[in-house]
């Protein structure tokens, strides 16, 4: 019975995951391998986790500001005493919440 339990939790999770086929030279394989192994992680384990962490790296990356000390003080003043608020921009804003805000 547990047989046939484990063969269907297996179909089902099969179902529900993806496939991403990658070619690599010798070296790089057998590096990986060696990495995993020294992680004690499949070598598909170790290529998902490294994959994961760095993909989350890089949107991070791209989604934040850095700024540098300069652009960072002159942001900073910005936020701290924001322009005043000119006529068109007024009537601007009043436009957008007719249009968009009153549907």
């Amino acid at each position: 019975m547990a047989t046939v339990t484990t063969q269907i939790a297996t179909e089902a999770t099969r179902k529900t995951r993806e496939r991403i086929d990658v070619r690599l030279g010798r070296e790089q394989k057998v590096f990986i391998e060696r990495a995993a192994h020294i992680k004690g992680l499949t070598v598909t384990d170790f290529i998902i986790q490294n994959a994961v962490e760095n993909a989350q790296k890089t949107i991070r990356e791209h989604e934040a500001w850095i700024l540098e000390l300069p652009d960072a003080e002159l942001f900073a003043a910005a936020l701290a005493a924001p322009a005043s608020i000119t006529p068109r921009m007024a009537a601007a804003a009043e436009r957008y919440k007719k249009e968009f805000l009153q549907r």
